[in-house]
C-alpha cells in the first residue's frame, strides 16, 4: 500500500516518533516531532538522517522537477494562517490561483462565498480585512479557503482548534468535511503538538 504521508526522524534524536498515514481520508496526527515534519514538507527535503513519504514518493529520491510536481498537490494551513501581512484576506486567498491558473480567477469569488457559507458563514467584512486586523479563526479561514482552492490532494492543516474558543472549534472542525467534498480521494490531515 502507498504511504500518503510518512516521516521518520533521524535515528539519534531522542525521542523519535514516527507518523505514519497509509490510507486516505481524515487523520489527526500528534507527534514532537511536528516542526521538524512541517520544515521538511515544506521545502519538501528532510533533514540529514530523516525519511519523508509523501504521496507513495520516497522525497529524498526525486529530482527538482519531481519535487515541483509533488508540492502543487500539496496543501498547508499554518496555526497562524500565514498570510502576507500587506494583503487582505481576498489577495491572500486569490493570489495562488491568480499566479498558477488565472483563467480560473472569474469563478473564484463564487466559490470562496460558497466555502465560507458552507464552513457557517463569516463577518462580511472578512475579504477587506488585513491579517492584523484579523481574528486567529479568520486567519486560519483565509488560509484554508487559500489552500483549498487549489484542491490539493493531500492537506496539511497545523493545530486547528488550539487557541480558539467553542463556536470557533466547531466551525474549525467542518474544514475536513469542506475539503472532502471538493477533493474526493484526497487525504486531510490535522497536526497537533504531541501534548495533544
Amino acid at each position: 500500500m502507498n504511504v500518503v504521508l510518512g516521516y521518520e526522524p533521524p535515528a539519534h534524536e531522542e525521542e523519535p516518533a514516527r507518523i505514519w498515514v497509509e490510507t486516505q481520508g481524515t487523520h489527526r496526527v500528534a507527534a514532537g516531532c511536528k516542526a521538524q515534519l512541517i520544515a521538511a514538507m515544506q521545502q519538501l527535503k528532510p533533514p540529514r538522517g530523516a525519511r519523508l513519504v509523501v504521496l507513495g514518493k520516497a522525497v529524498e529520491e526525486l529530482g527538482e522537477a519531481e519535487r515541483t510536481e509533488l508540492r502543487a498537490r500539496i496543501g498547508f494551513v499554518p496555526a497562524h494562517g500565514g498570510l502576507m501581512s500587506n494583503l487582505n484576506a481576498w489577495e491572500n486567498i486569490s493570489l495562488p490561483v491568480g499566479y498558477h491558473d488565472p483563467a480560473r480567477l472569474p469563478g473564484v469569488p463564487a466559490e470562496v462565498q460558497a466555502l465560507l457559507e458552507d464552513l457557517g458563514g463569516t463577518d462580511p467584512d472578512l475579504l477587506a480585512k488585513l491579517p492584523e486586523d484579523m481574528t486567529l479563526y479568520e486567519k486560519r479561514l483565509a488560509a484554508y479557503v487559500r489552500a483549498l482552492l487549489e484542491r490539493p490532494q493531500l492537506l496539511l492543516v497545523e493545530n486547528l482548534a488550539a487557541g480558539l474558543g467553542p463556536t470557533k472549534r466547531k466551525r474549525a472542525a467542518r474544514f475536513a468535511e469542506a475539503y472532502h467534498a471538493r477533493c474526493p480521494g484526497g487525504t486531510f490531515v490535522q497536526l497537533d503538538d504531541s501534548t495533544g
